[in-house]
């Protein structure tokens, strides 16, 4: 392909030394270019190019182009003689030319990467040698590894862009797998697996990246436990080195943009410094819409056998034609020569796409259990991480995932499933007996000697074992059991279910020879209740699941068209379905489906809420199993409902000191799926199910209990905590409010109310204090109201509740009344009062120079300053904002 390429040096910072050639680097021609005559764009690039455009991208453009193409008309010509061919337009820069949209080069007719004849691609190049792979006919091969550490916002919807990349190219020869782990010691175990012959064409990374305070560039990743790590392009890299993919991608923001004005290289160069051949990026930050568009059409044309400049300029022209703001913000960097295709095209063979095997049925040849889609399918990525790690310990035979009924135990399974690739699957639904085992092994057994082995007289043990052992169709063969719905084979024995007499035999039969055989063949099962298998409990690893909750319900709903906003529905009906459902996947794709069926009639609606939800707790819940359990059990379910989130035992203790043998009975409630459990960390944090109150007797004296709780959380959450989340401390006021813990309610609304006012949230500031002041007349409650309320010009009902806010401040608290008088000083203020504002500066000024409170006398000192200044008085507000600025 012709690849144009301009070399710019600037040489003593005044002009910009250009050497333009064709392929043969030593037949160059030369041009100096002054550099004054973009050096307004060099500098908006520099400061707000990308957020905040001051002119078209086509202006732009068309200012860039004739620069290079000057008098001369050196572009010009050459995309004249390269017309029915593709061009590829190699940009070598240095230092601020690096900022220089280059993406957006326009002739006077049209974006050039928007033109038919010829194409033209404009590419960031690096000097050196790029490597280049034979090309095979076959699908592309794409690694998706996304990154979504716990500590870190927003949550990305990555699980989201997985499923439009899925749905997008399912059409085009492409076998996309997945990398789950999020962290670079996963992407090292499955890149090691794979030889150069089987090497993925592209990697693609996703998640957030941005530059720290030295100007290295940074991906943010995961630890293994899911905390924050920031990879650089040098630690990313020794995990790709001697087996570079043809194409990285790296979407993320800011993973295209140099820094320092040039000087380091973005995260996209560095990674090709250090060995990789071609790395697309995004020059500053994009919206996740744009990106995974981006990423969709991209694979689906290299798929089909385009070469890399032709796919990146189709998707530009998607792009644009669906008027994706961020376009211009991605950006190829290329080693060397441009790749050309990735693969041969599959020309008349038919691409018969590997359908995920979550993409409808769990068992696709019985097809009783259905799934969730990838386009349904949200969260659950801690519970996918700890199942995979435990899968692939040598110690485990197996994981039991174990929960209330619609929670997706099923669906998470058939993603392990997919994402422990290379074993064929025995699903076994509901019922498990010796002939069902044998029979679903025959079917998948194509060796004469297995089904010698099979057919046997030996006891089943022996018959697995050797089975497992010498009768597999390959050496590499390996077995993935799900037992499915595994509760039918259980039963209710006192208060525990426990493991019917006939089934005992055959689930130990095959765990004995799954260890016997000594390969790696490993058990799913999934179950309402957990129960105990003594020989081999040490070696099944159980995982909890729990409904969906904060970024992961918000995904859940996104997902659904009656919570998306799709569908218009009564404020009132979408809170009570919310309310209906409290989390559960299956209960919410219920809902959405009543929802969005027409009826307008409200009542008609939440008659059928109320309904589905009664059909829920029975069907779901075995009403029957709550009610044969201990009092004390079903006392503590009741009491522990007083908490809407999930919190530690202690505080379940706190509140349940009644109760004996609590941790005995909280075993049973999480092993029987009547108390969930949120595994966060090392940490375990418990919660009944909203979906259980209608069954469970609520305490008699809530007010009482409630207050409890509020103490509890108020000194796990606030007094001997680090940090609290918001949601936290929204809890803990809840709870205060129920329990008219007067000073919590007060001392949590004083904090949450101006953090939110400093968000500018401030008609929910204003809500939250009128919630406490129901309960309490509290002046920081007061102070706090009045600020908000005059940010939303309220300034008469502020000034009424600063005066308020005044007279019921101890005299003791001289901080909150200094802070008192100071913003009652503003409003006077505004409202010409000037004596009266200038009296009360001086009053609070007072109190702070007593107290020691430096930042609050430099406010009012500033605010006093901007007074005289309004009067006039100069040289006297020159002095204030002096002492201020002291």
């Amino acid at each position: 392909m012709p690849v144009l390429r301009f070399d710019l040096k600037i040489i003593q910072d005044n002009y910009v030394e250009l050497r333009y050639y064709f392929n043969d680097k030593t037949q160059y021609e030369q041009r100096n270019l002054d550099l004054a005559e973009i050096s307004d764009l060099v500098q908006i690039a520099e400061r707000d190019y990308y957020t905040a455009l001051p002119e078209s991208h086509d202006v732009t453009g068309k200012r860039l182009f004739n620069w290079l193409d000057g008098h001369e008309r050196w572009l010009s010509r050459a995309i004249r003689e390269c017309r029915g061919k593709e061009l590829v337009i190699a940009i070598k820069a240095e230092q601020q030319l690096t900022h220089l949209p280059w993406e957006v080069l326009h002739d006077g007719s049209d974006f050039l990467i928007n033109r038919v004849n010829p194409v033209v691609v404009p590419v960031r190049w690096i000097e050196g040698n790029g490597e280049t792979q034979e090309l095979e006919t076959r699908a592309l091969r794409v690694l998706f590894m996304a990154t979504s550490p716990v500590d870190v916002q927003p949550v990305l919807d990555f699980e989201g862009e997985e499923a439009t990349i899925l749905r997008e190219t399912q059409d085009s020869p492409v076998e996309l797998r997945v990398e789950e782990s999020g962290s670079t010691g996963g992407l090292q175990k499955v890149w090691s697996r794979y030889t150069d012959n089987n090497i993925f064409d592209v990697f693609h990374l996703s998640g957030h990246a941005s530059i720290n305070k030295d100007g290295v560039p940074y991906f943010i990743t995961e630890t293994e436990t899911g905390e924050r790590f920031d990879t650089t392009a040098e630690e990313l890299a020794g995990v790709l080195q001697f087996r570079f993919p043809q194409l990285v991608f790296l979407s993320g923001c800011r993973t295209g943009e140099s820094n320092q004005q040039g000087t380091l290289p973005s995260m996209a160069e560095a990674l090709i410094e250090q060995g990789a051949t071609a790395v697309l990026g995004w020059g500053r930050p994009v919206t996740d819409m744009g990106a995974t568009m981006a990423a969709a059409q991209l694979y689906g044309k290299l798929a089909n056998g385009y070469s890399l400049p032709q796919a990146v300029a189709m998707t530009y022209g998607f792009l644009l034609k669906s008027k994706i703001r961020d376009w211009h913000l991605l950006r190829l960097y290329v080693r060397g020569e441009c790749p050309g295709a990735l693969v041969q095209p599959l020309g008349d063979k038919v691409w018969m796409s590997q359908e995920a095997v979550y993409e409808q049925f769990l068992d696709p040849a019985t097809q009783q259990v259905r799934v969730a889609t990838p386009d349904q399918f949200v969260g659950r990525r801690r519970t996918l991480q700890r199942c995979l790690v435990e899968l692939r310990k040598s110690s485990n035979l197996g994981v039991l995932i174990h929960g209330m009924g619609g929670l997706g135990k099923s669906t998470v399974t058939a993603r392990l499933l997919e994402r422990m690739t290379g074993y064929d699957r025995i699903v076994i639904y509901r019922g498990l007996d010796q002939a069902k085992l044998i029979n679903l092994l025959s079917q998948q057994c194509t060796s004469e000697a297995g089904h010698e082995i099979l057919n046997g007289k030996l006891p089943l043990m022996q018959r697995l074992t050797k089975f497992l052992q010498a009768g597999l169709n390959s050496n590499t063969q390996r077995f993935m059991f799900v037992l499915d719905d595994f509760e039918a084979n259980l039963e209710l024995q006192g208060q525990n279910y426990v493991l019917k007499p006939e089934v005992v035999s055959v689930l130990t039969a095959l765990f004995q020879a799954i260890k016997q055989s000594r390969l790696p063949h490993r058990v799913i099962i999934t179950s309402r209740y957990d129960f105990r298998l003594p020989q081999f409990d040490r070696n099944l690893y159980r995982e909890p699941l729990a409904a969906l909750r904060n970024a992961d319900l918000i995904k859940k709903y996104n997902r659904l068209q009656s919570f998306n906003g799709t569908i218009k529905i009564e404020p009132e009906l979408g809170l009570r379905a919310k309310k209906a459902a409290d989390g559960n996947p299956r209960l919410l794709e219920w809902l959405d489906k009543i929802l969005s069926d027409g009826i307008t009639d409200v009542a008609v609606i939440l008659a059928k809420i109320e309904s589905k939800e009664k059909q829920f707790r029975e069907d779901i819940l075995a009403e029957e199993l709550l009610k044969q359990q201990d009092v004390d059990l079903k006392k503590l379910l009741g009491t522990a409902l007083i908490y809407e989130l999930p919190v530690v035992k202690d505080a379940i203790a706190a509140i349940c000191q009644d109760i004996g043998n609590l941790d005995n009975h909280i075993q049973r409630a999480v092993g029987l799926g009547l108390l969930e459990v949120n595994l966060i960390g090392n940490q375990e944090l418990y919660r009944v199910s909203r979906i259980l109150e209608p069954l469970l007797a609520v305490a008699e004296d809530k007010e009482s209990l409630a207050g409890e709780a509020a103490k509890v959380l108020y000194r796990l959450w606030w007094e001997e905590a680090e940090t609290s989340t918001e949601e936290q401390r929204l809890e803990i006021h809840r709870l205060a409010l129920l329990g008219r813990e007067t000073e919590i309610a007060a001392k949590i609304t004083s904090a949450l109310g101006n953090s939110w006012k400093n968000q500018s949230r401030f008609r929910e500031a204003v809500e939250l204090c009128k919630s406490t002041l129901d309960i309490t007349e509290d002046y920081r409650v007061l102070h706090s109201l009045a600020r908000s309320e005059a940010e939303l010009g309220d300034v008469k009902l502020a000034e009424q509740h600063y005066q308020q806010a005044l007279e019921l401040c101890p005299q003791e608290d001289e901080t909150e009344k200094a802070s008192i008088i100071h913003h009652l000083a503003i409003i006077y203020a505004q409202q010409g009062e000037v004596e009266t504002a200038i009296a009360l500066y001086q009053q609070s000024l007072e109190l702070k120079e007593k107290i020691g409170d430096v930042q609050g006398k430099a406010a009012s000192l500033h605010q006093l300053a901007i007074i005289y200044a309004q009067q006039g008085d100069v040289d006297k507000a020159i002095a204030l904002y002096q002492q201020s600025l002291e």
